[in-house]
């Protein structure tokens, strides 16, 4: 219904677990990793628990449209079987069907389960079990499931399990008739709800991506979201659903908090108003109680001290930005890819980049203008001449060249460069340590930009126009709504995501990086070939820098190496 007002091209915030919707906040990164870990490992259980609603089914969907081809997924998703329906359901699964087979007892399914296992395991392919909503499995099933893990061959398990369910999952697996299947658990995680900053990212994310503006709710909107929904997604998704329904209805632009608060009422009742009372009575005592400080002000206690000075004062800790590794100083060119960092088809150069250590880069950070609102949008500037001044900046920072009459992405690759556009939250930025071009907001339905150079401390640099401005991450947050784009050096010959079987110049300098970066062998007849060796070697890498270790070269990959092997890569933390 309100789709043609707002000009989305699909529904925003729909509770069907859908893949390309999916935002990967910390919590839901570590969940993948687990569940990556899952895949490629050699037996036994991943468990992942969470409270209904939180991104679980998403997760393991988003998951499964990326396995790799040498493996084979059964996934069962309505856990309320017999064992034999188990059984029955898992040879389905795998292309054994069963139906009209005079023979379908327990045993027979498990020797045909085997013997699939078996062929499978000598053609060099893998099967792993995914259940969701595993909670609801009952004590036989899981024992028999327990079972399946003695399937192996002399050198390895056949099969691989990942349990999916609400937290009494957990429960039922600590019971101690249960002792056995929770030994066999080599690891767990437990996905928590989203915090504030992260709910105001995922709404203004599912904006983005269904083609509307991210800054459709104002930031007391989406902070009511976050305290009516406590941060889970399902329910941020029905509240911000009727929302929208009801600015349409009020013909509004904007959805506001008190939008956000009658649209939980229409969804949930009652229940959605009992907390905001609550709030409304803890202010009320909050009130009472500076003013009984207040009134006590002017006749301080002897042992009251004269005020802190500034340097005493309690500041929040900076932000770990990671160090992570880098790339050689000449590197080949290719034909620029999209925004969201996807290559196009290659046309490969040969001239080396034109960088230089960014000491020598001029005028980058030159005293910084401290304003009442440091990131207001300049007046008098428009969004292409703000967004052409932010490219320039990351440019200048790259001591690359920059026409600003062509398309910045597009003219990335002539000087060795690739733009790889992202959403994410402050600590994704500080942990690429790369400057990056940033989308703002304010009540003006159309975005301006800014370029993010420094962070040294928690004062962050950021170029805003033709002017240099010292900010805040918390200041940052008043503005932008988790849309970035970074530049970053390719290696040699680079033509997208590496991943075993392939072949060429980027493996090579791929495997001799890492071999000095983690200070192991990776020699082989074969320097050019990406084998399960190099696959392992990068996974350790990955996980080392924060990654999911899904042992595939992509853009974040090649970003995460750009710091150790020369010092011409510009850095947010340089000089911190």
């Amino acid at each position: 219904m309100y789709d043609d007002y707002y000009r989305f091209k699909q529904k925003p915030f729909s509770i069907v677990p859908d893949p390309s919707f999916l935002y990967l906040s910390e919590r839901h990164r570590e969940a993948l990793a687990h569940l990556m870990y899952g895949l490629r490992s050699d037996g036994g259980f991943v468990l992942i628990t969470g409270e209904v609603g939180t991104g679980k089914t998403t997760l393991i969907r988003s998951l499964i449209n990326e396995v790799p081809d040498d493996l084979d997924v059964a996934f069962v998703l309505n856990p309320r079987l017999t064992v034999n329906e188990l059984l029955e359901t898992l040879c389905e699964e795998l292309g054994l069907p069963v139906k009209g087979d005079t023979a379908t007892t327990n045993k027979h399914l498990i020797d045909r389960l085997n013997k699939h296992l078996l062929r499978t395991h000598a053609l060099g392919r893998s099967t792993v079990i995914i259940i969701d909503e595993a909670q609801n499995l009952s004590p036989a099933v899981l024992e028999q499931i327990r079972l399946l893990t003695n399937l192996e061959t002399n050198e390895r398990k056949l099969v691989r399990i990942i349990l999916l369910g609400q937290p009494e999952l957990a429960e039922m697996l600590d019971r101690r008739e249960m002792r056995q299947l929770a030994q066999r658990i080599t690891a767990r995680y437990h996905l928590s709800s989203l915090g504030r900053d992260d709910t105001r990212a995922y709404i203004a994310h599912r904006l983005t991506l269904a083609g509307g503006n991210a800054h459709l709710f104002t930031r007391a909107a989406a902070h009511q979201t976050f305290r009516l929904s406590h941060g889970i997604p399902r329910l941020i998704n029905v509240i911000a659903d009727r929302a929208l329904l009801g600015a349409y209805v009020e013909g509004k632009q904007k959805v506001t908090a008190r939008i956000v608060r009658k649209a939980a009422h229409e969804a949930f009742g009652q229940q959605a108003w009992l907390r905001p009372r609550l709030w409304v009575g803890a202010a009320a005592l909050l009130a009472l109680v500076v003013g009984a400080a207040w009134a006590l002000w002017d006749h301080p206690p002897a042992w009251r001290s004269a005020p802190l000075a500034m340097s005493d004062r309690p500041v929040e800790a900076p932000v770990a930005a990671a160090r992570v590794v880098a790339q050689p100083k000449a590197l080949t060119h290719v034909s620029p890819g999209s925004a969201n960092g996807t290559p196009s088809s290659p046309s490969i150069e040969t001239a080396p980049v034109p960088v230089d250590p960014p000491d020598t880069a001029p005028n980058i950070e030159t005293k910084p203008t401290i304003a009442a609102d440091r990131l207001a949008r300049p007046k008098g500037a428009n969004a292409f001449d703000l967004q052409r001044d932010a490219y320039a900046a990351l440019f200048e920072l790259w001591n690359a060249r920059f026409d600003p009459s062509d398309v910045p992405c597009n003219q990335a690759p002539q000087v060795g460069l690739q733009c790889l556009k992202l959403n994410g939250t402050w600590r994704d930025i500080a942990r690429l340590d790369h400057p990056v071009a940033i989308e703002l907001w304010d009540e003006i339905a159309e975005p301006y930009y800014a370029a993010i150079l420094r962070q040294r401390d928690n004062v962050i640099t950021v170029r805003l126009g033709d002017q240099t401005v010292a900010t805040t991450a918390d200041e940052l947050a008043n503005h932008w709504y988790g849309s970035y784009i970074v530049l970053w050096q390719m290696p040699p010959d680079y033509r997208g995501n590496l991943k075993v079987g392939d072949e060429g110049a980027a493996v090579a300098w791929l495997r001799q990086h890492l071999a000095t970066v983690l200070q192991i062998d990776l020699r082989t007849p074969e320097p050019a070939r990406f084998d399960e060796s190099l696959q392992l070697a990068l996974m350790r890498f990955q996980r080392d820098n924060g990654m999911v270790p899904d042992g595939i070269a992509g853009p974040l990959t090649w970003i995460a190496m750009n710091a150790t092997s020369s010092d011409a890569t510009p850095r947010l933390s340089a000089g911190s």
